[in-house]
């Protein structure tokens, strides 16, 4: 329920405020709106869980954190330990899938994962040039790419796969063929449809893509680490916009590394700043859904609300970020605060 409560809100242009379900604009009611959705927001770490190693809530080089539908799941990607584990919100240890290998739920050097509605997992096998489907206790159901462990060009395979989306309707697959500087499209079988893009600088176009992320109005967003920049596409891939490039300012990146969307649409990227030049200050950056800056948040180091190199990121249902930082080990917990 909307609450009643009247809440002020100055612009320079005009005075707006929100009573009940409407927004009363200079003496006229608009559309209704969410209370608070669009206020800027700051971070405060929460928790933090894990250490380099091989056991269980230990981690080589965290990398993709994708949430089930229910939130009761949150895989992790274990890059170098060549696993997926799974974690609940808090970071109890659940369960874990996959070790080193090139067979059937085996992976080499995995890198990005989605969850699609109905709770399947799957998950960029970077180093086998591969997609695989897992149910969500990660028993293997199938696989397509390429037939052996080498990159390739030829459609339908791929040369270091970063990521892969589900669309919500369990219709299609999409790939960030990242060294191939492609967006693929499958059906849900894994059938090869279409290419999206080439490479390039021109809107459309890419130069590494690394993560696909798809929001609630059916639109992707892409982020290209060649580029340094963000992309928007409608549902069939016509481009909308795209912001971004190299520097160290609100709405540029440097080694810009993945993104990920909450349910208000607004985006959420890993910026660790690292290339010379740059501010040598990670960061977690916010946007909304037409790439105006919102908020960023953390610092260089090792200690709570600090990044060395965050990599990737999950946020649940309540607004919390979930960050990995493959250089720490560690998946760190953030929770949302209204600013004064």
């Amino acid at each position: 329920m909307v609450s009643e409560s009247a809440v002020l809100i100055f612009i320079p242009t005009a005075l707006v405020f929100t009573l009940g379900f409407f927004t009363i604009v200079s003496g006229y009611i608009s559309t209704p709106v969410q209370n608070f959705v669009d206020i800027p927001q700051s971070y405060s770490f929460v928790t933090k869980w894990g250490s380099k190693g091989t056991d269980n809530s230990q981690f080589l080089r965290p990398h993709d954190l994708e949430f089930d539908s229910h939130n009761k799941y949150l895989y992790a990607v274990d890059r170098d330990g060549n696993r997926i584990q799974v974690f609940d919100k808090n970071g109890t240890f659940l369960f874990k899938f996959g070790q080193k290998g090139h067979g059937d739920g085996q992976f080499l050097v995995p890198y990005g994962l989605d969850v699609d509605q109905a709770g399947n997992v799957w998950v960029a096998d970077r180093g086998n040039h591969r997609i695989q489907k897992f149910d969500s206790r990660g028993n293997f159901i199938f696989k397509f790419g390429n037939k052996n462990s080498h990159p390739s060009n030829v459609l339908g395979n791929f040369d270091n796969p970063r990521h892969v989306e589900v669309d919500k309707a369990l219709k299609y697959v999409y790939v960030a063929d990242s060294k191939n500087n492609r967006i693929q499209q499958f059906d849900i079988d894994g059938n090869f449809i279409r290419v999206i893009g080439e490479f390039g600088k021109k809107s459309g176009e890419f130069d590494l893509p690394t993560t696909i992320e798809m929001d609630s109005r059916g639109n992707f967003f892409v982020n290209e680490r060649g580029n340094e920049r963000i992309q928007k596409f409608d549902s069939n891939w016509n481009p909308i916009l795209m912001w971004g490039s190299k520097g160290s300012k609100n709405n540029q990146f440097c080694h810009i590394e993945h993104l990920a969307l909450d349910k208000h649409d607004n985006v959420y990227v890993t910026d660790p700043q690292s290339d010379p030049g740059c501010s040598m200050q990670p960061r977690v950056l916010k946007f909304d859904s037409e790439g105006n800056f919102i908020t960023e948040f953390g610092s260089y180091g090792n200690k709570s609300g600090q990044f060395k190199d965050p990599e990737h990121l999950a946020i649940d249902s309540d607004g919390n970020v979930y960050v990995s930082d493959r250089s720490n080990n560690n998946i760190q917990k953030f929770s949302p605060a209204i600013s004064s």
